[in-house]
């Protein structure tokens, strides 16, 4: 088993260039690439999920070739492929008689992204909501991986318009049927069940008080208490007719946080208000408004917490869930957090690694 707290290590990266038609086909080792230049990132809420630039000095790229980045750890006997990525932008610049090559990666989710239905798709009622992800992904020529993806059958017959994007679609698709698009890192397309993040087993723990610990002696907090509501109104207007006359109503409530809740007026010293106004309103009470003014309080009373952290690499990705040990302050303990986005430089290997805690509401894609 690999310690990822050892850090005497050495580690090489390497970039490959792969076909645009054959991802099991590599065409050889890049030649003048500038690891001080390049970097890599994923993130978990974004359409393509990961992205990246690499430097390269001289005419080495083959135009159109996909790129790999490698990393391997020789004394440990240990490589694996970190991602496999379309080359979407390519900006260069003529030096000292010599081309350096700035080349924008994107997962290759990209494709999916840039490539529209050039006329109306019809999916029939009844049909396998996989089968039509499947469709969809042979007609832009995308390899993909089934990692045990949910099927569903379509309630309706379901049309989508000409100019729709082929990535729009699928999401549609697996959004409908509790999957979730992504790319592994040889750039096959994946679709596999969604997990809440907060019923995802933790694959890493960072304290700051682990002396052999990997991470940086800075930890970063970003928090939405301030803004939160402490009281949500709920208003309901309607007309009432009777007698030959018509009145305007209307039906108030209000749910407040519990005394002492960190952004009550009490702690925070001012009131923050969120109002709704209610079109529809069953049974037109009192007690409903009142109902429905907690369910709002419920639903906006969830503190968004967020931290970032810095350390050498470790195989973590976004979608990955850890443990955060904060030692000290308000928000002291064992935090679960979903890794919302990781950027590794490649020439140091230094990652700054996006934490958002779990408790903070489980999003979806």
């Amino acid at each position: 088993m690999i310690d990822w707290r050892d850090l005497d290590r050495t580690e090489r990266v390497r970039v490959v260039q792969v076909s645009p038609t054959d991802l099991e086909g590599e065409w050889g080792e890049l030649d003048g690439v500038d690891l001080s230049g390049s970097s890599i990132e994923t993130a978990y809420y974004s359409d393509t999920r990961e992205r990246g630039t690499v430097r390269v000095v001289g005419d080495g790229w083959s135009r159109g070739a996909f790129l790999r980045v490698y990393l391997s750890i020789p004394e440990w006997g240990w490589e694996r492929a970190l991602g496999t990525y379309i080359v979407a932008n390519q900006r260069s610049r003529l030096e000292r008689g010599e081309w350096i090559h700035e080349l924008d990666l994107q997962s290759t989710l990209k494709a999916l992204a840039t490539e529209r239905l050039s006329r109306p798709w019809a999916i029939a009622a009844n049909a396998s909501a996989k089968r039509a992800m499947a469709q969809n992904l042979e007609a832009a020529a995308r390899p993909w991986h089934d990692l045990g993806a949910l099927d569903a059958r379509m309630k309706s017959a379901t049309v989508m318009e000409t100019g729709t994007t082929r990535i729009s679609a699928l999401f549609a698709l697996t959004n409908a049927t509790r999957n979730r698009l992504d790319v592994d890192p040889m750039g096959y397309v994946t679709v596999a069940p969604y997990v809440v993040p907060s019923a995802k087993a933790p694959s890493f723990e960072f304290d700051l008080a682990d002396p052999r610990g990997v991470m940086e002696d800075a930890l970063e907090l970003s928090t939405d208490w301030l803004e939160m509501p402490d009281q949500v109104v709920v208003a309901h207007k309607y007309g009432e007719t009777g007698g030959g006359s018509s009145a305007q109503r209307e039906i108030d409530a209000v749910a407040y946080v519990p005394e002492g809740s960190h952004q009550s007026r009490a702690v925070r010293g001012y009131s923050v208000t969120d109002f709704r106004s209610v079109d529809e309103l069953q049974p037109r009470t009192a007690a409903r408004a009142q109902q429905v003014a907690q369910q709002y309080l419920a639903r906006d009373g969830v503190e968004q917490v967020e931290w970032s952290i810095g350390c050498h690499y470790l195989p973590l990705r976004a979608g990955d869930v850890v443990d955060l040990v904060v030692p000290t302050g308000d928000y002291a303990g064992t935090r679960r957090c979903l890794v919302k986005t990781t950027s590794l430089e490649l020439g140091d290997m230094g990652m700054t690694i996006g934490l958002k805690e779990t408790a903070s509401g489980d999003e979806e894609d």
